[in-house]
């Protein structure tokens, strides 16, 4: 399995537009890193419960063919990395882009089949990454961590701006 990390922006309901996300973004607005696993194989995304939980959102109606779902997580927002900048992809409403919500899944971020024929996902095996709407993504080198990976790094990092220059 390949892994790549992104970030998930908890965004309030109030940033609706592209811009006013781009500027929250800049100002340092509250996200979680993540090691997104990617599944060729799987027909549905995943989000496991803990990161469901850590981000706020609630969970809407259980998706049937899924045995374990706890309810589905529609749209989340995610940026990559790319030439040194975070690059938000744009929202979409559409079910490819909905999340199970399970108890243990295999990450705490899926990206399955779906996800990535929407965002035009296209692995390029020679530079070890995978390319996004043409944004290329390296895959993660060490993906067998067994501690979990994700955090809120724009509370670390503004914190220890403060104490930087504070």
């Amino acid at each position: 399995m390949a892994y790549i990390e992104c970030k998930i922006w908890p965004f309030s309901d109030d940033l609706i537009h592209q811009e006013e996300r781009w500027e929250a973004m800049k100002a340092g607005h509250r996200h979680y890193t993540v090691k997104a696993m990617i599944d060729t194989s799987s027909s549905v995304n995943f989000i496991s419960r803990s990161l469901a939980d850590k981000l706020g959102r609630k969970y809407g109606n259980h998706y049937k063919k899924v045995k374990n779902s706890l309810g589905t997580i529609e749209c989340l927002d995610l940026s990559f990395r790319y030439k040194g900048k975070d690059r938000l992809l744009a929202g979409s409403d559409k079910t490819f882009n909905d999340f199970e919500v399970t108890k243990k899944p295999c990450a705490d971020l899926v990206l399955g089949l779906p996800w990535l024929w929407l965002h035009e996902a296209e692995f390029d095996i020679q530079r070890e990454g995978i390319k996004i709407y043409s944004y290329f993504v390296p895959f993660c080198k060490y993906p067998n961590n067994d501690k979990s990976f994700y955090n809120s790094d724009s509370e670390t990092e503004l914190s220890e701006l403060k104490r930087k220059t504070g």
